[in-house]
């Protein structure tokens, strides 16, 4: 299957789950604690609101979010800026790969995206920071001074989707590792790097995993919950953390 089909066949098939997934009522469990929420990219919608902004990030924390979960990317200058993809066009409407472009281009250019520092001035939120790549020892010093001000795993937690692109800066228990499903080999790397824990998308997130992980006290995320009666579902099942790009339908 090629790329560009399979893009456009996975968020169809998610959908469709979701709403098999959604039709038993769950409820929550009498001796869990609820799970912490997780605005993935912010509270956002396409245009009020626009993923990875600081309009979303601030709807988040206003919404109840217990934390907000972002994307970090490096300028051409070595200026951390807040943007999932590489280049400027899905998410700003314009020209442009972040890693060829200075910061003050970029700002003239997407007024929106927000550097690292700035998001990080938001109070009262947790930090989800996913690094997008691996990092050259001037972009590891610059992250390291700017997150300085921060404690590890307290304030904020770093997301990979690859195991190499671990630092040892940060302890080990700070990191969590993404993937898609299945997700049995991010635990045993997980487990034997004592890493902080994983998230994936609920679905891949089996019983085993969830019992591997809570066993050894690690960390346990799941995405993308659309709906209160998933969450609920998630709750039952022991889950740490949800990742959602539904906090208001959630939460109200």
């Amino acid at each position: 299957m090629s790329t560009g089909l399979r893009d456009r066949i996975t968020p169809i098939l998610e959908k469709m789950s979701d709403l098999i997934m959604d039709l038993p009522r769950y409820k929550p469990s009498d001796h869990l604690p609820a799970p912490r929420l997780i605005a993935h990219r912010g509270a956002w919608n396409t245009s009020e609101y626009p993923e990875n902004t600081m309009r979303a990030f601030e709807r988040a924390r206003n919404l109840g979010a217990w934390g907000i979960e972002f994307d970090v990317r490096f300028t051409k200058d070595g200026v951390p800026v807040v943007n999932h993809d590489f280049d400027l066009i899905r998410c700003h409407k314009c020209e442009g790969i972040v890693h060829e472009l200075k910061f003050p281009e970029i700002r003239s250019r997407a007024p929106l995206l927000p550097t690292l520092e700035e998001v990080l001035g938001l109070s009262g939120v947790h930090f989800m920071i996913e690094v997008k790549s691996s990092l050259n020892a001037e972009q590891r010093r610059t992250l390291k001074r700017i997150l300085s001000p921060f404690e590890p795993v307290r304030d904020f937690h770093l997301l990979t989707l690859n195991p190499a692109h671990i630092d040892s800066t940060y302890p080990p228990e700070s990191w969590i590792l993404v993937g898609d499903a299945p997700l049995g080999s991010l635990v045993n790397t997980a487990l034997e790097r004592e890493i902080g824990g994983v998230a994936g998308h609920y679905l891949g997130m089996t019983g085993s995993c969830i019992s591997r992980l809570r066993d050894r006290g690690r960390k346990v995320g799941v995405g993308f919950i659309p709906t209160a009666n998933l969450y609920r579902r998630e709750w039952s099942r022991g889950i740490d953390w949800v990742f959602t790009n539904s906090l208001h339908r959630i939460r109200s």
